[in-house]
C-alpha cells in the first residue's frame, strides 16, 4: 500500500522540478525584457531583480511542491497515483499561472513607484 505513495512521490517531485525549472528559465530570459522597459534600460538593476523574481520563484514554488506530497493521502492503485499526481500538477500549473500575472500586474500598476525608488529617469 505505501509503496504507492512512495511511487506517486517519486513521479511527482521530479516532473514538478522539471516544469517549474523549465518555466523559470523560460520567464527569466523572456521577462527581461519586459524589465528592460520599466525600468528604462538600466541593465544592472534589470539583472539583479530579474535573478531576485527567479528565486523567489523558485523558493514558493518548490516549496509548494515539497510540501504538497503531505496531502497526497493514502494511495492504493495505479489510478488512484495518477489521478493524485494529475492534481497536483494541476494545481501547480494554476498556481504558476496566477503568480505569472500577478506579477505582470504588479509590474504595470508599480512601475512608476519603483521609476522613484530607484530614481530611474
Amino acid at each position: 500500500m505505501e509503496s504507492f505513495n512512495i511511487v506517486s512521490y517519486l513521479i511527482y517531485l521530479p516532473i514538478t522540478f522539471y516544469i517549474t525549472i523549465g518555466i523559470g528559465k523560460d520567464l527569466n530570459q523572456k521577462g527581461e525584457v519586459y524589465l528592460m522597459r520599466a525600468f528604462h534600460q538600466q541593465t544592472h538593476l534589470v539583472q539583479s531583480v530579474n535573478k531576485f523574481l527567479l528565486i523567489g520563484y523558485y523558493l514558493l514554488n518548490l516549496g509548494y511542491a515539497v510540501i504538497s506530497i503531505n496531502f497526497f493521502g493514502s494511495v492504493d492503485s495505479w489510478l488512484m497515483a495518477f489521478e493524485s499526481i494529475a492534481f497536483r500538477l494541476g494545481v501547480l500549473l494554476i498556481g504558476l499561472g496566477l503568480l505569472h500575472y500577478f506579477n505582470l500586474y504588479a509590474f504595470a500598476k508599480f512601475s512608476k513607484n519603483i521609476q522613484q525608488i530607484f530614481q530611474i529617469n
